[in-house]
């Protein structure tokens, strides 16, 4: 009983985080009313992306894992403290709105919390092992129980002769060992469980405001979408489609990459596609590309391919080249850390340990 409490606490925790983090952004962006889904959603980006700018410095200097949790905690506070007194106006307006929205169509606003709670009961229950399990939660555990940060090998518990590189940009796991270090839960309930229910949320979020934009905010419309989406990948979980990462290993990065990252990214380009000289959009892809990388290694060369992909596309039908330049400067963080990775398989770019 006591672990289902601390789960439930550090979902608020990570909700609230997010929220402040996103309502900092999103109510600074022009021609966009500010929404507590959308909030979430760039706050859950903004949360990893910052993280990685402090954990990467960290992990080279080896420091101490618990000075990291302090540093990380000190500014989460900071930032949460910051956004409730400089947002509070625009949330008790928001919420006041949803209250009154709520009046009229309440079963239908209901829908998306209840396609939320039954995929969380899914990914609770039913999670299986495999050999990357082995590699993730021994990363994290060996970093807590040893309060360093990924200096030992997961598979084989010896110190690395040699940083990780393809691994010490995602710092995904190393915030796992944070939250663990400071607030005192074990690994495997931080990833398997509290994880594995915020990506489920964030997975809905992010579907959420896609149905939000292409229904043109019909609450029927994209409550059905959600019920679509969780039907579809209850019954599409194969080896070959994210939805096996989604149900079935929801805390790792490759999952957040398929089921989040990557309709975000959707999301975004469709909002540029819409008003593509909207400076804030721009901002926000490369965000997106900034924080893919620091959640998954493999969006250095995935998200390239789709942002490139559409960066092309809308260049060509606005007539516009320099979108696509545009395009190329917001995929700088998933090439920078590609070439590093290059560089380190072919002996030209190691860090020794």
């Amino acid at each position: 009983m006591l672990e289902i409490i601390n789960c439930i606490l550090m979902l608020l925790f990570y909700m609230a985080v997010y929220f402040s983090f996103g309502s900092l952004v999103t109510v600074r962006i022009k021609k966009e009313k500010f929404s507590l889904t959308f909030a979430l959603m760039i706050g859950f980006f903004l949360y990893y992306g910052i993280f990685q700018v402090l954990a990467v410095p960290c992990t080279f200097l080896k420091l101490p894992l618990n000075r990291l949790a302090a540093l990380w905690l000190l500014l989460v506070a900071v930032v949460t403290v910051y956004g409730a007194v400089t947002c509070r106006k625009v949330w008790f307006q928001a919420f006041a709105d949803l209250k009154r929205q709520a009046t009229g169509q309440l079963f239908w606003m209901l829908v998306p919390v209840l396609v939320v709670m039954a995929q969380a009961v899914f990914v609770v229950m039913w999670q299986t092992d495999y050999w990357d399990a082995t590699y993730y939660i021994g990363d994290v555990s060996l970093s807590v129980y040893t309060n360093t940060i990924s200096l030992y090998d997961p598979l084989t518990g010896d110190m690395r002769q040699t940083f990780d590189i393809r691994h010490c940009f995602a710092t995904y796991l190393v915030q796992d060992a944070v939250v663990c270090k400071a607030f005192g839960i074990h690994p495997l309930i931080e990833m398997k469980t509290v994880m594995g229910v915020v990506v489920t949320i964030l997975n809905n979020l992010v579907i959420y405001n896609i149905a939000r934009l292409f229904f043109k905010g019909d609450r029927e419309h994209t409550g059905l979408m959600l019920v679509f989406a969780l039907l579809l990948n209850l019954f599409t979980y194969t080896a070959y489609t994210s939805s096996s990462f989604l149900l079935l290993r929801s805390y790792e990065g490759k999952a957040v990459l398929g089921s989040v990252i990557v309709p975000a990214v959707l999301y975004v380009a469709a909002r540029l596609y819409q008003d593509y000289q909207n400076r804030a959009y721009w901002w926000l892809l490369f965000l997106l590309c900034q924080s893919g990388c620091a959640i998954s290694s493999s969006a250095m060369t995935l998200l390239p391919v789709e942002v490139g992909a559409f960066a092309l596309s809308l260049a060509l039908i606005k007539r516009d080249v320099r979108t696509f330049a545009k395009g190329v400067l917001c995929m700088i963080p998933c090439l920078v850390i590609l070439l590093l990775y290059v560089a380190s398989t072919k002996g030209l770019f190691i860090i020794n340990v």
